[in-house]
C-alpha cells in the first residue's frame, strides 16, 4: 500500500496465524498515545475514546476495516443454567477490560436490546478501567489477576459467562462445558442487522491532529490508500470486499444461509457491509458513542464530528 505524498515505514503487530495475543493491542495503543511512537495507527474505537478523554489530540479517518457482531461473543458455562439474556442477572461475567470495544457492544446489546440492567451483573475484569464516577459507583466490578485466561475461570466455574473479542478455546474445540448465550448466534445477528442496519464497527485509523493540520491532504490521502486497497482485494475475491482480522469473520460469512446472505450482502451477494463512510454508517457510530458514554468509558458524549478529521466528514 502507498500513500500519496508519504514515505511509509510500516511497523507490524506480532499478529499470530489464529486467535489473538493477550492484550497486545493495549501495548500498541500505549505506544501511540503515551510515547507517540507512530504518526498513524490502527486503534479500536473504545481506546480512541479513552485516549481522547485523557486529552490525547487524535483524529480518525473513516476506515472501518474491522467489524464484528457481538451476540456470539457472550459465552456461558453450561452448568450455570443460563439460557437467555435475563438469566445473566446476578451472575459473574468476565471481560478482560471494560474498555474493550467488543465488550461495550455486547453490554449495549444486553441493556438496549434485551433490557438487562448492567448494574445487576458482577463484572469480573483483569485490567482496571477508569470510569466516570457516577457509573463506577453504580457498577459491581471485581478485579482478578491476569495470569490466567478468562476461559479457564469459566470452565473451572469461577465465572458464569465471558465476553471476548474472539472465539474462546472451548468454543473452537466444541466443548460441552460452554455454550453461546444465544442458541443460534448467527440468526440473532442477522435479525439485528435486518432491524437496525448496524454492522458494529470495532477499529479505525487514527493520527495526531497537528499532523492533519500541518499536512491538510494527509487524512484524505490515507483514506484513499485504504479504499484503494479494499477495492484491489475485492477484485481478487469472489465475495464482498472485506478485511479479515481473524478466521472467525470469514467463516461467519460462509455460514450464512442464502436468505441471510441476501440480507447481509445484497441480492447479488456483492454488497459491501465493510463500507468506509461516515454518512452511510452514522447509525453504528452514534450507537457506539451512546454506549461508551452510558457505560462510563468516555468522560462525555463525544460527537462524530469531533472524532474524525474535518476533511473526511463528507465521506
Amino acid at each position: 500500500m502507498s500513500v500519496d505524498g508519504c514515505t511509509l515505514q510500516v511497523v507490524p503487530d506480532p499478529f499470530p496465524p489464529s486467535g489473538l495475543l493477550p492484550d497486545y493491542q493495549a501495548r500498541r495503543n500505549l505506544l501511540m498515545t503515551e510515547e507517540r511512537a507512530f504518526d498513524i495507527c490502527e486503534m479500536g474505537l473504545a481506546p480512541l475514546l479513552a485516549a481522547r478523554s485523557r486529552g490525547a489530540d487524535l483524529v480518525a479517518i473513516p476506515v472501518f476495516h474491522y467489524r464484528r457482531f457481538r451476540h456470539s461473543a457472550i459465552v456461558c458455562r453450561t452448568a450455570a443454567g443460563i439460557r437467555k439474556p435475563e438469566d445473566l442477572i446476578g451472575r459473574r461475567v468476565g471481560v478482560r477490560r471494560l474498555s474493550l470495544s467488543a465488550g461495550i457492544w455486547a453490554r449495549g446489546l444486553l441493556q438496549h436490546e434485551y433490557g438487562i440492567p448492567l448494574n445487576r451483573i458482577e463484572w469480573v475484569v483483569q485490567v482496571p478501567t477508569p470510569l466516570r464516577p457516577e457509573i463506577g459507583d453504580r457498577l459491581n466490578v471485581k478485579l482478578v489477576p491476569a495470569d490466567e485466561p478468562l476461559e479457564g475461570l469459566l470452565e473451572r466455574g469461577d465465572l458464569d459467562a465471558t465476553i471476548e473479542a474472539f472465539a474462546i478455546g472451548p468454543m473452537r474445540e466444541s466443548s460441552k462445558s460452554v455454550h453461546p448465550l444465544f442458541e443460534d448466534p448467527i440468526a440473532a445477528e442477522i435479525d439485528y442487522y435486518r432491524r437496525t442496519g448496524i454492522f458494529p464497527t470495532m477499529h479505525t485509523i487514527v493520527m495526531y491532529r497537528h499532523l492533519a493540520e500541518q499536512y491538510p491532504d494527509l487524512p484524505m490521502n490515507v483514506y484513499g490508500a485504504f479504499a484503494t486497497a479494499k477495492m484491489d482485494a475485492a477484485g481478487k475475491s469472489t465475495g464482498a470486499p472485506r478485511y479479515v482480522l481473524a478466521n472467525e469473520e470469514q467463516h461467519w460469512v460462509q455460514e450464512l444461509t442464502p436468505d441471510q446472505r441476501k440480507t447481509f450482502l445484497g441480492e447479488d451477494a456483492r454488497g459491501d457491509p465493510w463500507k468506509y463512510s461516515l454518512q452511510r454508517d452514522s447509525n453504528a457510530l452514534e450507537t457506539f458513542l451512546d454506549y461508551a458514554f452510558e457505560q462510563g468509558i468516555s468522560h462525555r458524549r463525544f460527537a462524530v464530528e469531533e472524532l474524525f478529521a474535518p476533511s473526511t466528514l463528507h465521506l
